[in-house]
């Protein structure tokens, strides 16, 4: 069992600075709330996994009042990016100006070959891709977040050659550089935002083939998996194929890497990617039944060649007894 820890003051003054003291699904403003650990782990205290809920709705997220069916994991990460995106929008943060920007990328340069500078092991790598993600956060721009993701893709193909252990971290930030997409209703996604979220999964891609083929890293392999299902279930809720597509190609090519030439080299990896496939398959059997190519192609590589729509042989008509 992990042990308990608290939730750090600083890091509970930002989940509720984030949240403007808000629970994130009722949103009544100036209700006691709380920070509640969204995967029930207390002592996984990362910013991603905490979220601001009322009092109310926290017995709701737990499950222990009533008899109705509690918010799902699922559920309540939707609620916290949404009410989190629009906190941040309804400020109206102050984007800077042309030059600034220029000196932001280059602060962005900076981080990134400070952290490949790092010994590994070094608990700063962390702390720096941090500050990567808060550029995003509080001055994000275009520009701005196509050089961190930039950034992002160097370390994603550095772990394979020199640092795995920031395998699992540079999957996380990548999935939080998505992380506002919440769906249409709330936040639309044009083009630009198609071709970020494209970019992600091109650094994922290299991520997962280096770690297959070289880190063999089992938690690392977790937190790509988990990035990955993430930018697909972000397919799903804006109906893009085209993403859906690219992340089937990151499996396949993961897939290979684990068992080059025919012999599975990384078991576990290989085990967690079909895994994640099969709960993909659901998916899109729910939320888009027409995508029949994706599934057929989720199905040939989880190894059922047959299309996904099989129907049973209509049975023999009787011919007058023979046979």
């Amino acid at each position: 069992m992990a042990k308990r820890r608290s939730v750090r003051r600083q890091i509970s003054d930002e989940i509720l600075f984030l949240s403007n003291h808000t629970c994130c699904i009722c949103r009544i403003a100036g209700k006691d709330v709380q920070i509640h650990h969204i995967d029930g782990n207390r002592a996984h205290n990362d910013l991603s996994n905490l979220v601001v809920v009322c009092l109310d709705c926290h017995s709701r997220v737990t499950g222990t009042g009533g008899l109705g069916k509690a918010y799902s994991q699922g559920e309540v990460r939707r609620y916290k990016r949404a009410w989190e995106q629009y906190v941040r929008e309804t400020r109206g943060t102050h984007q800077p100006r042309v030059r600034y920007k220029t000196q932001l990328i280059s602060s962005v340069d900076l981080i990134v070959c400070e952290i490949l500078a790092l010994r590994r092991g070094n608990p700063r790598a962390k702390e720096l891709l941090n500050t990567l993600y808060e550029l995003h956060l509080w001055r994000g721009s275009p520009r701005i977040d196509r050089a961190i993701i930039e950034g992002l893709g160097h370390l994603a193909l550095m772990t394979g050659l020199s640092y795995p252990q920031l395998a699992g971290p540079v999957a996380e930030k990548l999935w939080e550089m998505c992380f506002h997409f919440v769906g249409p209703d709330d936040v639309p996604m044009n083009r630009r935002g198609e071709q970020q979220v494209l970019s992600c999964v091109d650094a994922l891609d290299t991520l997962a083939q280096f770690n297959c083929e070289f880190g063999h890293g089992r938690r690392a392999m977790r937190d790509i998996v988990k990035t990955a299902a993430n930018l697909f279930e972000i397919s799903l809720w804006y109906s893009r194929k085209r993403l859906a597509n690219a992340l089937l190609r990151t499996y396949s090519k993961a897939l290979a890497a684990c068992a080059p030439e025919g012999k599975l080299e990384f078991r576990e990896g290989h085990a967690a990617l079909r895994r994640s496939l099969r709960a993909l398959d659901g998916l899109v059997r729910e939320e888009r039944p027409g995508w029949r190519n994706q599934r057929r192609r989720i199905g040939v590589l989880l190894g059922h060649r047959a299309s996904p729509d099989r129907r049973p042989k209509p049975a023999l008509r009787n011919t007058g007894g023979r046979g």
